[in-house]
């Protein structure tokens, strides 16, 4: 009788310790790309806001930084982050990260000259014009392995719409929310010299994804996607996104 009660406690010990037992730390980072992630943004942009909250919710605490995008996978390879944010799925980093459910879904479009006829057909179409990409971007599978086309590196989405607006390039191309966001808040001017050219190349959803050498990776998304899908429910997730992306003034 005395070894059961003694057993008894130590259970009762063990799930009190749990339950005062600190939440687990998460460092969740995301590179420059405006409205999703920004140092200047606020909260640091859509998605480092969404991620946060989901976890914070989800019983988490999460430290969350802006970095550039080659040192995210860097530090992803190397074990110094946990979570990448602001990310399409692609199977390459699949394969040293988890994905999460998708928290919002984006158009990839072609950004032309205001008053060009060039539309979106399909990726073949497009090997007569120019183009600025972005360092490492992923923007749609086929176009992105297309070294056929005629490719400039820039190193943000503004830079390759300044490129497109003064004619050192035909086009360009990201997701509207991206677009729209440098036409309004970094470059107004460009709204008289640019415009988001017809045909969708690609429906992308942004996510989060967990360094699959973490312990625990699986249950963390787990935890997001259950938690995720409550805030979609309950209508949170809608009204924490319309904070960083509103209507797009074009289409």
């Amino acid at each position: 009788m005395v070894r059961l009660l003694s057993v008894c406690i130590l259970a009762l010990a063990l799930v009190a310790q749990q339950a005062g037992a600190e939440p687990r730390a998460l460092k969740v980072v995301a590179d420059e790309w405006p409205p999703f992630s920004g140092a200047a943004l606020p909260n640091q942009g859509m998605s480092l806001d969404v991620i946060s909250t989901v976890l914070r919710r989800a019983g988490y605490t999460v430290e969350t930084q802006v970095m550039p995008w080659a040192r995210i996978i860097a530090s992803a390879k190397t074990d110094t982050v946990d979570i990448v944010g602001s990310l399409f799925a692609d199977t390459e980093q699949a394969t040293y990260l988890n994905y999460a459910n998708p928290f919002h879904t984006t158009r990839i479009q072609l950004v032309r000259r205001l008053g060009s006829d060039i539309t979106f057909r399909d990726v073949p179409s497009l090997q007569p014009y120019s183009f600025a990409v972005g360092d490492g971007f992923l923007y749609e599978p086929e176009f992105d392995r297309a070294d056929y086309l005629q490719k400039q590196t820039v190193t943000t989405t503004l830079q390759a719409m300044q490129m497109v607006a003064f004619g050192r390039v035909d086009l360009t191309l990201d997701s509207v929310d991206v677009v729209n966001f440098a036409m309004q808040n970094e470059d107004p001017r460009l709204q008289e010299r640019v415009e988001i050219a017809p045909g969708v190349m690609a429906h992308q959803g942004i996510h989060m994804a967990v360094r699959r050498t973490l312990d625990g990776n699986e249950q963390i998304v787990a935890d997001f996607n259950a938690t995720l899908a409550q805030m979609q429910s309950d209508g949170s997730l809608d009204a924490l996104l319309a904070v960083h992306v509103g209507q797009p003034l074009m289409e």
